[in-house]
């Protein structure tokens, strides 16, 4: 479906800086359902790579292996006063080890195979295909984890770090990745940055929520929620400046990220965040007019294993920037013209 140019020219957007939180939000419940109704960075790449109805079908991303690896080694990054690897305990990869996690109860014993059916379709692993070869494959994956895993917390008294599970071979690239990022002087500065007098306000893994107001002359006006979950940031009172760091995981040479960047639209993933960061700078923490700087920080996944910090340019800025704007235009164009409604 076409979309009138005339009428997405003279679309308004305000955001509305009384709704503006900056909070400490678990994945699960940033997840949930209770945050499901607002916009991301995520959805709206949604609606520039499906389109229009799988965005308002709010169309889930595929729960990938790589996801899982971005996922840990983020955590272990970012939190690793939260968070730590478990040695030794091999989780079955892909969607067999998500059907093993959503089996695992902490028992010495197995689930039976009504069990892992269910858990089957809860996963989307061979949703309704569980063959009896496919259930004998699955168990010779899942039960020495379940094993290792009950032993290992039998033996292991809980602490209040989460402990991060995953398959032998991930366990020694989170530990290569880890050593590498360690080992790069810049971006341990930009993670833990320090000042003269005051060292800068940080945060990782924080929310930013905020409701956004947009106008369509003579058409209507609509309220839409958006949240961004940032992986590290920086609000420098002394040199009046923010910082927004993005982990990245490549599994091209690090040298070679400015492809990446363009080919994800990565460049509007910080364009937003900053956007974000710089009214809860100035709401919260008093900065006027603050320079604004923003970071990829990159690790390959594939040999030498090296890192490298790619900034973001004014014309990264200015490209991601408008991408956003165009792209909630483009929402608020199909839910108050066209009628398009929110799944």
């Amino acid at each position: 479906m076409k979309i009138d140019q005339e009428i997405l020219n003279k679309i308004k957007i305000t955001p509305l800086l009384d709704t503006l939180r900056l909070e400490n939000i678990s994945d699960q419940e940033y997840f949930s359902e209770y945050y499901s109704d607002r916009i991301s960075n995520s959805r709206l790449g949604i609606l520039k790579s499906k389109g229009v109805k799988a965005f308002f079908a709010n169309e889930k991303l595929e729960f990938t292996s790589s996801f899982k690896f971005g996922s840990d080694l983020h955590a272990l990054v970012l939190e690793p006063e939260s968070y730590e690897l478990i040695e030794g305990v091999n989780r079955p990869t892909a969607k067999a080890g998500n059907v093993a996690d959503w089996l695992y109860k902490g028992e010495e014993t197995f689930p039976n195979d009504d069990d892992i059916k269910v858990a089957s379709i809860k996963c989307n692993y061979y949703k309704d295909k569980l063959t009896p070869n496919r259930l004998l494959e699955f168990r010779g994956k899942a039960e020495p984890y379940w094993k290792q895993r009950f032993l290992y917390e039998l033996n292991n008294p809980k602490t209040d770090k989460v402990r991060i599970y995953t398959d032998e071979k991930s366990q020694t690239l989170l530990k290569t990745c880890l050593d590498s990022l360690n080992a790069n002087q810049e971006i341990q500065n930009l993670l833990h940055p320090t000042g003269i007098a005051e060292d800068p306000i940080t945060g990782c893994e924080k929310t930013i929520l905020l409701d956004i107001k947009i106008e369509i002359p003579d058409k209507g006006e609509a309220i839409y929620k958006f949240k961004s979950k940032l992986d590290n940031f920086s609000i420098d009172k002394e040199s009046n400046t923010i910082t927004v760091n993005d982990l990245k995981t490549t599994s091209k040479l690090a040298k070679d990220f400015g492809d990446v960047v363009d080919f994800y639209s990565y460049y509007r993933e910080l364009a937003i965040y900053s956007w974000l960061l710089n009214f809860c700078s100035e709401k919260f923490y008093g900065l006027q007019k603050p320079t604004i700087k923003g970071n990829f920080l990159v690790i390959s996944t594939i040999p030498d294993y090296n890192t490298a910090v790619y900034p973001m340019t004014p014309a990264l800025y200015k490209k991601g920037f408008k991408e956003f704007i165009y792209l909630m235009k483009v929402v608020a164009y199909f839910n108050i013209v066209e009628n398009y409604k929110f799944s």
